[in-house]
């Protein structure tokens, strides 16, 4: 049981949400096969979920398979890949992919304090409390490759911050393979990822490919929520972007 309830509004209750949708999506459409370790992690958790209810459970659902098949494409070359998840918040996706590298998870202090408290860790597992906007990652040892993971975090940025991130990671990191998405507002209020010729400018990024497609599995769904989550990303409202 968690020490204190987790009220809504801090930023450590909006890490529940993404868990949340992804423990629905186990129980209301299982064969999308996410979120079956996200509902026994809910059970020790004591919050009021009446926001992660309101959530569209099935775009976390998407985002995790996006993840979970780019990562897969880029271990097919690099099977000893360190695997890197950035923003991580309460996610275990990163345990789905088999790989003789070493999983690191890197998130704000509190969001560390959080998960380390709920998710016991794993011998082939590091955590690392680390403010991205303010500082870059390092010391992954990328010899073998490295792999980095963010999913719904750019979209809490602004965007030179967005830019400034992915441009670091391509210089520190040379070959690394990505998986990162962001929503385009109408506004500039915070990240708004461009289209891919934009992006491999500002950010040097090379290789980055714009997936417009819904995976296999999610031809299962109910028409209504198919063509919705089919729009978002054929429309670029949802943009996804990969690096394998």
């Amino acid at each position: 049981m968690s020490e204190a309830p987790l009220r809504e509004g801090t930023p450590e209750y909006s890490m529940l949400i993404p868990a949340y949708c992804r423990a629905r999506c186990a129980l209301e459409y299982p064969y999308l096969g996410v979120g079956s370790a996200d509902a026994g992690l809910l059970r020790s958790i004591r919050a009021d979920f009446s926001a992660a209810r309101r959530a569209d459970c099935t775009l976390y659902a998407l985002r995790e398979r996006l993840v979970l098949k780019s990562a897969g494409r880029y271990l097919m070359t690099h099977p000893k890949a360190a695997l890197v998840d950035i923003g991580c918040g309460l996610s275990t996706t990163l345990r789905e992919l088999e790989t003789e590298g070493c999983r690191y998870y890197v998130d704000l202090p509190e969001a560390i304090r959080l998960r380390n408290r709920l998710i016991p860790i794993a011998d082939n597992e590091r955590c690392i409390s680390l403010d991205v906007r303010e500082r870059e990652i390092d010391g992954i040892p990328a010899g073998d490759g490295v792999f980095f993971v963010m999913a719904g975090l750019l979209c809490h940025l602004w965007a030179d911050e967005a830019a400034a991130l992915l441009r670091g990671l391509a210089r520190r990191y040379p070959g690394a393979g990505m998986a990162f998405d962001g929503v385009r507002f109408k506004g500039k209020l915070r990240s708004s990822l461009p289209r891919e010729q934009r992006l491999l400018e500002i950010t040097g990024l090379g290789g980055v490919k714009r997936v417009t497609g819904l995976p296999e599995e999610f031809g299962r769904l109910p028409a209504q929520k198919r063509l919705k989550l089919s729009l978002l990303l054929k429309s670029g409202q949802l943009r996804f972007y990969e690096v394998v």
